[in-house]
């Protein structure tokens, strides 16, 4: 018995505990993810793939020198489109690609090497926060935790996306718990980044902001002088952005899109195909039909005026929500749900949607072992503030599986501690958690 115990804490030591193992770890999941999309992609075009809109945008900054995109997008109709999606993804592909020549192989090994990235943040994290033992397995769940594993090496902003969001995270975390003006102000600089990823991380970064108010709040000084370090980074970052667009758009913006992303969270054909039947893009155009159909001659005023279509579609979607409150309350709940029942949305092959709802439950049983451990630290309250303004947004907005994938990184954080907690006597017996 002796003799086997010292063996499982020699393998344990071995890959657990050592840098060989991690990065053993990181190399096996870099190569796999780059290697399976490269195998995927070898019949297609790369570029036609995903998201195309980012690599049109691209190319057109790589052409033109301007950012921007043509032919209308969504319910928006105009030659060009300035501010329909953030900058930091497109430019990210027009560096690869300026370097490589279009070349997508070069590119799938860039994102794939972006979402090692991520799943080594995982490590730290955990690492840091708890122990060596539940860092190697939170970042073995992410590093081969199916969505994530397809998804990041599409032609999507989620990888970059979720690097940054949980790159905020880290900094906040040492941030807090260092007390160093520097980490706060880093904190705002990334969760700028975040925000030129994805548009709508701004509610969370706010989300964020309001949570170290009140972590810090027995120090008004203290929390007033980390709060602005935070804003000033965010704003280094938002500004050249939001000077461009108030330049080209006449307002100060982070994206043009709000207003017709709310439009298509509420009318009548919003849920025809979403969420699970098809994507909101299938419903959108039902509803940008029946609009040309009844208002045609309003959409004409307005065509070509990317400012005045926000308006336009937001007090659309405003007056829709005010003519069916209990609908509106009732669709709500809905899709709150579909972010957090994970049900893979929108629905596609069986083997895809399997995998997705067994192996996010997975994580998320593993993570509620965890919960008990780490209930009462700054990281459970960072994870627990973004999930809840995650779904604020998905309540008033809307939200497929993908566009909740960020949080996915922080569930492995909690579920390789619970996991942990279930394998390892050691960890039951721990000193208590790091208050990180």
């Amino acid at each position: 018995m002796a003799a086997r115990k010292a063996n499982d804490s020699t393998l344990k030591k071995a890959i657990f505990e050592s840098r060989i193992g991690i990065l053993s770890l990181l190399f096996i999941s870099f190569a796999l993810k780059a290697g399976l999309r490269l195998w995927l992609i070898r019949h297609v075009n790369f570029w036609e793939t995903g998201y195309g809109l980012y690599y049109k945008i691209a190319h057109n900054f790589l052409t033109t020198g301007g950012l921007y995109l043509q032919g209308g997008h969504s319910l928006y109709i105009a030659d060009k489109l300035y501010a329909v999606r953030t900058p930091l993804y497109p430019l990210f592909i027009a560096l690869i690609a300026k370097l490589s020549n279009f070349s997508a192989s070069a590119f799938i090994i860039a994102e794939a090497f972006i979402s090692t990235l991520t799943v080594a943040l995982v490590y730290k994290i955990t690492k840091d926060f708890f122990s060596t033992n539940a860092a190697f397995l939170s970042a073995f769940l992410y590093a081969f935790y199916p969505y994530a594993f397809i998804h990041d090496t599409q032609l999507q902003e989620n990888v970059l996306y979720n690097f940054f969001s949980l790159a905020s995270v880290m900094c906040l975390l040492f941030a807090i718990n260092k007390k160093r003006g520097l980490l706060f102000f880093l904190s705002g600089l990334v969760l700028g980044a975040a925000t030129l990823t994805r548009a709508s991380h701004l509610m969370h970064t706010f989300s964020l902001i309001v949570l170290v108010l009140f972590i810090l709040r027995k120090n008004l000084k203290e929390v007033s002088r980390y709060a602005g370090l935070i804003l000033i980074g965010l704003t280094r970052v938002l500004s050249p952005w939001l000077i461009r667009n108030k330049r080209l758009l006449g307002s100060f913006t982070i994206t043009s899109l709000t207003g017709g992303t709310l439009a298509e969270a509420h009318n009548e054909f919003t849920f025809r195909y979403f969420p699970y039947k098809g994507s909101i893009d299938q419903s959108t155009r039902l509803y940008r039909s029946y609009l040309h159909e009844t208002r045609d001659a309003e959409l004409k005023a307005i065509a070509g005026n990317e400012t005045l279509q926000n308006k336009w579609f937001r007090n659309l979607a405003v007056d829709y929500i005010v003519k069916h409150k209990k609908q509106t309350l009732m669709r709500g709940v809905y899709k709150v749900a579909v972010n957090f029942l994970g049900i893979l949305s929108p629905l596609q092959s069986p083997a895809k949607n399997w995998s997705y709802f067994l192996s996010y439950w997975l994580l998320t049983l593993l993570a509620l072992k965890s919960l008990p451990r780490i209930k009462h630290t700054v990281y459970f309250k960072l994870f627990l503030t973004l999930c809840l303004s995650q779904a604020a947004f998905s309540f008033i907005f809307w939200a497929h599986s993908s566009h909740r994938g960020f949080l996915d990184p922080m569930l492995a954080v909690s579920a390789g501690i619970g996991l942990a907690l279930f394998l390892f006597s050691s960890e039951k017996h721990a000193c208590t958690i790091r208050t990180f």
